[in-house]
Parts: C-alpha cells; sequence; structure tokens
C-alpha cells in the first residue's frame, strides 16, 4: 500500500516537501490503526485516491487562482504594474522604478479587487507628492480579450482613484506585456514608448525610463501635431490656397 501510494504522487505536481510530508503522514495513521481496526485493501485505496484527489485540486485551484490573465499599469512618474486572476484579484503589484517601490513599500494590496488596490495607491500619502496639476495619470489595461479590457477600463473609470484625478485610461495588447518587463518598464509606459518611437526612432527605451508620462504623452502629441499641421499645409497647396 506505501509503494502504490509512493508511486501515485509522482503525478501530483507540488513541492518535494508537500510530498514527503503527506505520505509520512498516511503511513504513520496506517501504523495508528495496526493492531486495532483492519480495513479491507480496497477502502485503503479509496482513502489513498481521495487524498490524492484533494492535493491535485488544492494544488491546481491555487495556480488557478495564481496565475495573472490581464494587467493594469499605472504611469505618472511611478510605475506600478498590477497583475490580476481570472477574478480581477491582485496576484502580483511590481514597481518598475524608484518612485514606484516608494509608493509600495507601505501598502499590500495582493488579494485586493483591482479597484480597492488601485484607489489604496492613488490615495495613499507617499502618490500625493506625484498628483500635481501638471502631472498625468495614466492607466493602461491588458487583457485575453476585449470583452475583458472593456470591463476593466469601465471599472477604472469609476473607481475613485481613477476619477478623482482625471486619469486617462488606454488599452494595451497583452503581447507585449513579457517584452515590456524584459525592457524593465511597465507595460503602460511601453506602450507609451512604442507609440512615441512611431515618430521617433532615435528614441530609446532608457529614455522613456527616465521620463514621466506626462513629457512621454507631450512628445507624442506634439508629433501629432505637426503632422496634422502639415497635412493641412500639404492640402492648402493641392488646392491653391497658398499664400
Amino acid at each position: 500500500m506505501a509503494n502504490r501510494i509512493q508511486d501515485a504522487f509522482h503525478l501530483v505536481e507540488a513541492n518535494e516537501s508537500l510530498k514527503a510530508s503527506t505520505i509520512q503522514f498516511l503511513q504513520s495513521e496506517r501504523q495508528k490503526r495496526t493492531g486495532h481496526t483492519t480495513y479491507p485493501a480496497r477502502y485503503r485505496t479509496i482513502i489513498a485516491v481521495c487524498v490524492m484527489l484533494f492535493l491535485i485540486t488544492g494544488i491546481n485551484g491555487y495556480q488557478f487562482l495564481q496565475t495573472p490573465v490581464s494587467y493594469v499599469s499605472i504611469d505618472i512618474n511611478p510605475s506600478v504594474e498590477l497583475a490580476l486572476n481570472r477574478f480581477d484579484r491582485v496576484v502580483s503589484a511590481i514597481a518598475y522604478n524608484e518612485d514606484g517601490e516608494s509608493i509600495l513599500a507601505g501598502l499590500s494590496v495582493t488579494g485586493k479587487k483591482y479597484t480597492a488596490a488601485i484607489d489604496m495607491i492613488i490615495e495613499s500619502e507617499a502618490m500625493s507628492a506625484y498628483l500635481t496639476d501638471q502631472a498625468e495619470l495614466v492607466f493602461t489595461v491588458a487583457a485575453n480579450d476585449g470583452k475583458k479590457e472593456n470591463q476593466l477600463r469601465v471599472g477604472i473609470a469609476n473607481c475613485a482613484g481613477g476619477m478623482k484625478y482625471g486619469g486617462q485610461c488606454f488599452g494595451g495588447d497583452i503581447g507585449i506585456v513579457t517584452e515590456a518587463h524584459e525592457k524593465g518598464l511597465s507595460m503602460g509606459k511601453y506602450a507609451a514608448y512604442l507609440q512615441l518611437a512611431e515618430y521617433d526612432d532615435t528614441v530609446t527605451a532608457d529614455d522613456c525610463r527616465r521620463m514621466t508620462m506626462s513629457e512621454i504623452r507631450g512628445l507624442i502629441n506634439r508629433h501629432k501635431e505637426c503632422g496634422m499641421d502639415q497635412e493641412t499645409h500639404g492640402n492648402r497647396y493641392r488646392h491653391g490656397n497658398h499664400k
């Protein structure tokens, strides 16, 4: 029986200490019963299977709850990114610069609903220094499908942290999340960098890491305005309206 349990546990994706301690417990319980009540082999097998199913369900359930499926980045100068599970709960909160680290230092948002986590971050004392009139608060959402992205954006638009300080919310591509992290940027700031790089291919990710979102968005808007001015000027020239 002990060998059956040992073999079966190779199928369970748990760490070795968990396997060993559980096997030891089962063997101990079996030894306690020796000489008192002897169960038929089929009952002992059923007990072992039930224990394994319980462990498999618990381990897979934990992995299910801890797997990120969507992301929300909060960028001003502090860059903070929340990874969310299928129930929109925060499974991790990571800072992507020193200012972001100072924001998260006194907060515990893991396990919170994402809107509650956003409110805690935005309303924190450490964040107040960055929420000036010149600052630009940007939320960027990335999810596996458009419906989930829209749900998250609506939630951000209606939470106190999003409304009180005039935060802007943008959709991001979940495919760039890993690439952004490799560059040392939040998904939101990396998305802004990619947009800016379309206008100016000399700008680098390192450049944007040192810039605030207000500075990055300002450059993007100026490039857009220049493009519009050039298009308007060209249209006037083609129609003979130039002076």
